[in-house]
This record gives structure tokens, C-alpha cells and sequence, in this order.
């Protein structure tokens, strides 16, 4: 990995440039740094005063704030620390680190403090920090080396380019085997397993199906009918528990007077917490414009917000794109080296070790997030129990109309996110989490091993870990928009990459069944074998399902011999039931939206989920063949037809209701 200098590589919001006077090092030792700062000239005193303003609500340092409102520039903020603590500033070209003093700190400790061994000079070493006022502090946990050492200022991104060309493959391997192998899906010849297991299968099947041919399909179809029935159920509780208690956190109602949610958390607290956004980007060029322009609008305090962008080796596309446009200060731009795998979960790994905030949220690149969804996060954290390591944001689609499809998939997403999962956690269930809008305490991340970078779907795989670990998850009341697949291949190869993810969770999991058990306890267990087992056999043994369609027009049946006429009614009545369900919970949760209008489509979502049953056996396909790859969602074909501004319904008000 490589990680781009700001103002180098990326354009930079302009700022003002005066040259450091000559002999002004003793007048400015251990002075005030907004007033090095403007003796410099490279702020005046509405800038200061400015600075100070937001300091009060944000209570950064003072340098953190100029430079995140992009008053100054980080090396204009080094001369000024140099001044202040009298130590040499290292440039950020023509000097290079020691090679001999690469392994006098760890790799990660370098990383986590952005700090780095330079060189030696006489007895004592030089270390290169970007953070002064917490030099020493860090530097206590190698008290014998403390001693003898000398700071000196240099960049961040200095620092951590320096960091990446000697510990690049140390920390591409940490990122691929952060979660314990145990744990993880990482395995060395899943071709070889997946082959002879799926050969077993087959052949029991088959044998079966030549010597017991009914009572094999019998025994198909009570299996395929149970997972439905149980997830039927299993969703029509969830819409109930739903429906009489809610589990989101209400926001303030139109009109009220409130304090802003991160000042709220501030006087919970007594401080502002710090936030990493981590975004994985591939191939994403139709959508940076979007993307920097959904980051500028968040409200949080830019001074306590950073942004990673994480961007795999070789995309210059994408690359190129960042390069026609100007990042603000709190975005940061790194290179993931090539690897034998290239993985979302792999990319988030990568960037955790770069994150300085003590919550981490994801997003992805086409989403359009509120403006206040991490205000809100961050105040619901501040109030919530510390077992409390998760806040799953609501997803809607921004694209509805654009076909039958996006409208179809609409209608999934306003029942899972405003129905099902909040009924999950409401039951008590382990849920699987959403692929963005996801906030975690970075302390409970770490204590679970981060994502499974081996794992396409690492985020339902993180939602099962962090319940084994004994944390919860919450829904927050708050809405990222999102585009739909609005054509059928591309909409298969995503729910594929997503069916696959539920496989190997599901595996990885049921490794130790008694374990997962003695962890999770009987509820979740239940809930665990529902959400993952049924729902992949439903989409698996669909077709064995479709068949008994053919029974009204009186065409033969295997199954009707064992069932005799009134058994192949009820399952005809049976079908019907569960399809008048399925209708009745979606019309409920689009009355949560403002996609009211998407109700008369709900009849046709049965067609809508046969898609899946193509999607699952690609999926199986590739369990055996290609586990681990990445089947990427290529973004941005329905964001010039629609508003850039994210919608508001009014969902807030009902989501108590």
C-alpha cells in the first residue's frame, strides 16, 4: 500500500502560505500555537477566533480544527509545532528513515501513534511523530527507549508512507488474518472440500431419487415447506414485536427545540468523540463526485471526523478520478497492495489500522447518508451500555422507480430494515448486519478481530461474531439512500456475492454447533439456523416448490400418490397463505416510508425472489470453485435520473409509532 500525500498527489482546497522569519525560534518557544499562527501570517485573528468558536462544541486541538476547516495546511500546522516545541520539522521529500532502525518499534505501533524511528544522531534516536502532544505519552510504553530519544515533526502522510514501504506485507497478512482462523473462512484448498462435499451430496441425492424417488421428493418438499414456514414466522413475529414496540431510538420531532445530538453527547460525556469513516472503493469512478459530495455534508465536527478511502492496486481509474478533484483535509487516500485475495472486509482490515476514532463507521460509495446520522450515533453511544457495540442505520433506496426491479427492491428493504430486523433484535435474535451504515465501537471491533476478510458477506458474519462475544446491536433511527441494481445479471451477481456470504457464515459458524449453542443460547441459536439455513433453502429448493403450480391445471405430480387430492389442496391453500403474508407485511412497512405508492407492486415480489433461485446456484457454484471471489456491484447508472439531494420523508415520526 501506498498512502497518497495530500497536496501532492490529490488537489487541495487552497489556503494562505507566508515563509517562518528568520530567529523567530526563541520567540516562539512554548508560545500559544494560534498566536505562532498568525505571527506566521497564516491565519488572522477571525481565523483564531473561528477556531476557538468550535473549539468549544468540538474541544479538538486547536491545529486539528484549523486544518479540518481547511484554514491551514498540515505542513503549515508542523512549522508552527516546530516552533512551539523547538524540534526540527522533516521534509516531506529528500530525507528518508534509517534502514537499520526499522524494527526498533512494532509495525502496528508505528501505525496506531503515526510514528516512525528516523535516524540516529550521537547516542539518542530521532523519532518523527505528527503528534506532539501526545509524543511522550505514547512513547511510555518503551520506557528504556523514552529515555534516549529526540522528537521531531513530519507529516502524516509522510509517516505513514514511510511505515507502508517497510511493513507493507506485515500489514497486508494482518489485514487477511485479523479474525482468529478459527473464526474465519480462510482455509488452505476449499476447491478440495466444497468438491467432495457437494459429490457426497449429490450422490446421496441421486441414489435416493433412482430407488425412493417419492419418498426422496416427499421428503424435499417438507423440508423446503418447513424452511418456509419457519421463515414466514419467523418474519411475521418480527413485524408484530415491530408493530408494538419499537426498538429505534426516536428523533426529535419536527419543529422542537433540542440540542444538537453531538453536543448532547458532549455533555453526557464531557467530550466529543472522535469517528473514522472507512469506505471501500473499486472501480468506482461514476460515483467520487457523489461521494465528496455526500462527505461535505455531514454535519458532525470536521475537527472530530476522518475519512479513509481504501482503493485496491492497479485501479487507477478510480485513481485518476480522485485526482480531478479536491479533497478537504479529513479525507485521507490509501493503496491496498495486491494480494491473494481482494476483498470489501480485506480493505475495511486494512484501514482499521490507520483509524484514530474510537467509533468506526462504514459506508459505500454510492450511498447518501443524512446529514445527521453520525450526530446521532455518537449520541446514542454516549448513553448506551458498553455491551452495546453496534448501530445498524436504516437503508432506502433513492433510485425506486426507476424499474420493476429497483421498485421490487425497494420493497425488500422497507421490510428488513424498518421491520424485520428491528422485530429480530426486539425478539432477542443475533442479526446479521448491513453492509454500510454500520457504526462500531472500535474497542468492540478489536476485541472480535475486526471483518473476515475470507468472508463476501463479512457483514452478516460480524453481526453473528459480536453476539457470540456477548455484544448487542441496535437499529439507529436514522436513513442512508442507496442505488438499486436496476438490471437483472448485475442484480443476480450481488445477491450471489450476498447468498454466498450467508453460506460460508453459516458454516464458519456451525463448525462447533454445541459452542455456537453454549455462546449464542437456545433463542438466538434458533433465530441464527432460521435467518441463514432457511433462507438459503428456500431459494435452493425453489424450483422442487414451483412444480406443484402445475397441480391446479391437472397435470401429474410425483408427490400426489403419497398426498392424495386434499393434500395437495392444502399445500395449493398453504402457498396462497404465505403469498397474502408476504403482501400484508410489505404493505406494512412501506407504510413506514414514502414509497407508499409501491404497494400495488407487492403482489409481484414472488417473481421478484425467483431471481434468487438463480443467484443461490451461482452462489453454490462458486462455494466450490471461487469462494473468495469478489463479484463487484458497478455503481452510478441511476444517479444522473434522480435528485442528488437526499430524500425526506417522513419516516421519523413513524418510526415510534
Amino acid at each position: 500500500m501506498r498512502v497518497l500525500e495530500m497536496g501532492a498527489t490529490q488537489k487541495r482546497i487552497p489556503v494562505k502560505t507566508a515563509p517562518a522569519t528568520a530567529g523567530s525560534e526563541s520567540r516562539h518557544l512554548n508560545a500559544p500555537l494560534g498566536s505562532i499562527l498568525c505571527s506566521l501570517s497564516y491565519i488572522t485573528t477571525d481565523d483564531l477566533k473561528f477556531a476557538q468558536t468550535l473549539q468549544k462544541t468540538s474541544l479538538a486541538p486547536l491545529g486539528r480544527i484549523l486544518v479540518a476547516e481547511n484554514i491551514i495546511s498540515s505542513d503549515q500546522l508542523l512549522v508552527a509545532q516546530s516552533l512551539k516545541y523547538g524540534v526540527p520539522r522533516i521534509p516531506n521529500k529528500g530525507s528518508r528513515p534509517e534502514p537499520d532502525l526499522a524494527n526498533l518499534l512494532t509495525a502496528n505501533f508505528c501505525r496506531k501513534h503515526c510514528i516512525i524511528p528516523w535516524k540516529k544522531q550521537g547516542r539518542s534516536i530521532l523519532i518523527a511523530t505528527c503528534d506532539p502532544d501526545q509524543f511522550r505519552a505514547n512513547m511510555s510504553a518503551y520506557p528504556e527507549l523514552a529515555r534516549r530519544t529526540k522528537m521531531a515533526l513530519c507529516s502524516k502522510e509522510t509517516i505513514y508512507s514511510e511505515l507502508t514501504k517497510r511493513h507493507s506485507t506485515a500489514y497486508r497478512r494482518k489485514a487477511e488474518t485479523l479474525v482468529p482462523e478459527q473464526q474465519s473462512y480462510r482455509q488452505q484448498n476449499p476447491v478440495k472440500w466444497h468438491g467432495i462435499n457437494s459429490i457426497a451430496i449429490g450422490a446421496a441425492c441421486g441414489l435416493g431419487l433412482v430407488f425412493m424417488p417419492n419418498l426422496v421428493f416427499l421428503g424435499i418438499v417438507l423440508w423446503a415447506c418447513a424452511a418456509l414456514t419457519s421463515s414466514n414466522l419467523l418474519k411475521i413475529s418480527a413485524a408484530l414485536s415491530r408493530r408494538i414496540h419499537s426498538p429505534f431510538h426516536a428523533p426529535p420531532k419536527p419543529g422542537s427545540k433540542t440540542v444538537p445530538a453531538s453536543s448532547a453527547a458532549q455533555v453526557i460525556t464531557g467530550e466529543m468523540t472522535r469517528v473514522s469513516i472507512i469506505i471501500a472503493l473499486y472501480r468506482e469512478t461514476e460515483m467520487i463526485e457523489h461521494l465528496l459530495r455526500q462527505i461535505a455534508k455531514l454535519r458532525y465536527p470536521k475537527a472530530q471526523l476522518e475519512v479513509l478511502l481504501m482503493i485496491e492496486d492497479g485501479d487507477t481509474a478510480t485513481l485518476s478520478e480522485l485526482d480531478r478533484h479536491t479533497l478537504t483535509n479529513i479525507i485521507t487516500v490509501h493503496i491496498l497492495p495486491a494480494g491473494p485475495i481482494m476483498t470489501k472486509p480485506r480493505a475495511l482490515n486494512y484501514g482499521l489500522g490507520f483509524c484514530t476514532g474510537d467509533i468506526i463507521a462504514v459506508y459505500d460509495a454510492e450511498d447518501k447518508p443524512d446529514a445527521d446520522q453520525i450526530d446521532l450515533a455518537v449520541a446514542r453511544f454516549a448513553t448506551a451500555p458498553k455491551e452495546v457495540a453496534c448501530l445498524q442505520g436504516i437503508l432506502d433506496i433513492y433510485n425506486s422507480k426507476s424499474n420493476w426491479l429497483t421498485r421490487c427492491f425497494t420493497i425488500e428493504y422497507a421490510v428488513w430494515f424498518r421491520l424485520i430486523l428491528p422485530g429480530l433484535i426486539k425478539l432477542g435474535f443475533a442479526i446479521p448486519l448491513g453492509g454500510t451504515t454500520v457504526f462500531l465501537r472500535c474497542s468492540a471491533l478489536m476485541d472480535v478481530g475486526g471483518w473476515d476478510a475470507h468472508n463476501v458477506t463479512e457483514d452478516a458474519d460480524l453481526g453473528i461474531r459480536l453476539a457470540r462475544h456477548g455484544y448487542h446491536t441496535e437499529m439507529l433511527s436514522s436513513t442512508t439512500y442507496e442505488e438499486a441494481n436496476n438490471r437483472i445479471w448485475p442484480w443476480i451477481r450481488q445477491r450471489s456475492r450476498w447468498l454466498k456470504g450467508y453460506m460460508i457464515t453459516y458454516r464458519v459458524h456451525m463448525r462447533s454447533p454445541i459452542l455456537l449453542l453454549r455462546q449464542l443460547g437456545w433463542r438466538k441459536f434458533v433465530g441464527f439456523q432460521i435467518i441463514f439455513l432457511a433462507s438459503l433453502s428456500q431459494f435452493i429448493l425453489a424450483p422442487v416448490l414451483w412444480s406443484f403450480w402445475i397441480i391446479p391445471f391437472g397435470l401429474p405430480h410425483p408427490i400426489l400418490p403419497l398426498l392424495g387430492p386434499n393434500g395437495a389442496q392444502a399445500i395449493i391453500s398453504f402457498f396462497l397463505t404465505i403469498l397474502g403474508a408476504d403482501i400484508i407485511i410489505s404493505l406494512f412497512a412501506l407504510s413506514k416510508t414514502h414509497h407508499r405508492g409501491l404497494g400495488r407492486y407487492t403482489p409481484t415480489l414472488w417473481l421478484y425472489f425467483h431471481l434468487g433461485t438463480l443467484a443461490a446456484f451461482k452462489a453454490g457454484y462458486e462455494m466450490i470453485f471461487s469462494p473468495y471471489f469478489w463479484d463487484k456491484t458497478t455503481h452510478g447508472h441511476s444517479l444522473k435520473s434522480v435528485k442528488t439531494t437526499p430524500m425526506q420523508p417522513p419516516v421519523s415520526q413513524s418510526l415510534t409509532e
